[in-house]
């Protein structure tokens, strides 16, 4: 298999690089020429546009093609485009994506230069620019003392926002029904980093509303009924490591300390829920539900507030089964 490129050169009228290629089949020289032939009559009416003193040349190449790297160069006439931009724009991003899934393989220790080229079949050279960009981008990290690369927080944000999409869609329709059957408001909130993040809400119909989060907004992990309930339920390692991370953070939110969200997890284990009595407003209180999935992770929180005279504890306890009974029989988890 080869290809034919014909080169067209002018005065000005043409751009030195453009031209047409065509596919050839293996054969005679005189194969060659007849496919040249047939080629130039298929466009002869485009060369007929074509004024003929602005053509100073036209030069005829062979380029042997093996049959897998053909691609969508078999279409015979196929134009080439200035430098083939869109060839070496496809290939970048392809070798991007080949550093990425390497670096991702070796994230827990780091990989180096060397290994992730070697993986990715690419020069050293080659992967240290493209890993340069990535670096920049904030899509990986570099330690420049261990000369490790590492995922960089940018694909976490990245991967943040497609599931945050995913979750808000699968949980839809389970919290319209638990406002239908509340008549309260409703939130769906989701674990961002050591964060709790506010992603759907539907308003309630009761006359006295109670609209506390507003859909983006984030507050540290255990501060509220939803962000507490996505960790409260954790394996006390973990519980512990987002407690003491957040732990300067809480004193924002009335004083509380560390010891009041580990106290506050304790009881609302007891319970299965959490409860949180103004928090954000003296006069409301918000359930907080965990929803687990099939292997029994945490994958959301809802919560639902009202007025403190709706909340009060058998009401609690039926909003709790209620929104245990939607989620399980909506198909949420």
């Amino acid at each position: 298999m080869g290809l034919v490129l014909l080169r067209m050169g002018s005065n000005g009228f043409l751009p030195p690089s453009w031209g047409f290629i065509i596919p050839l089949p293996t054969g005679a020289v005189a194969d060659y020429s007849h496919n040249v032939i047939n080629f130039f009559h298929k466009v002869n009416k485009f060369l007929d546009f074509i004024p003929k003193k602005s053509l100073k040349y036209i030069y005829v190449y062979f380029i042997p093609v093996s049959s897998n790297q053909r691609g969508s160069m078999d279409k015979p006439g196929q134009r080439l485009t200035p430098g083939s931009q869109s060839s070496r724009g496809s290939q970048s991003i392809c070798r991007a994506i080949a550093l990425l899934r390497n670096v991702a393989k070796r994230n827990e220790h780091g990989a180096r230069l060397s290994g992730i080229a070697r993986d990715a079949g690419l020069h050293v050279s080659t992967a240290h620019r493209i890993l340069g960009i990535l670096v920049a981008e904030g899509l990986i990290t570099h330690d420049e003392v261990s000369k490790h690369y590492h995922l960089g927080l940018e694909l976490y944000n990245l991967g943040i926002t497609a599931y945050q999409f995913e979750i808000r869609d699968r949980f839809r329709t389970s919290l319209e029904r638990i406002e239908r059957e509340t008549e309260d408001t409703v939130f769906l909130i989701i674990r961002s980093g050591n964060d709790a993040l506010c992603v759907d809400r539907v308003e309630g119909r009761y006359p006295v509303r109670t609209v506390l989060v507003d859909i983006g907004s984030r507050r540290p992990l255990g501060i509220g009924a939803g962000s507490l309930s996505l960790i409260a339920f954790l394996p006390e390692e973990e519980f512990e490591a987002v407690v003491s991370a957040n732990a300067p953070r809480y004193t924002q939110y009335n004083k509380l300390t560390a010891d009041d969200i580990r106290q506050l997890a304790v009881n609302s284990r007891k319970v299965g829920y959490v409860v949180s009595y103004g928090l954000f407003h003296e006069r409301v209180i918000s359930v907080g539900i965990p929803i687990f999935d099939k292997q029994q992770h945490v994958v959301a929180a809802v919560t639902v507030s009202a007025i403190s005279q709706r909340m009060d504890h058998q009401r609690r306890e039926e909003i709790h089964r209620l929104v245990k009974q939607i989620t399980k029989t909506e198909g949420a988890v």
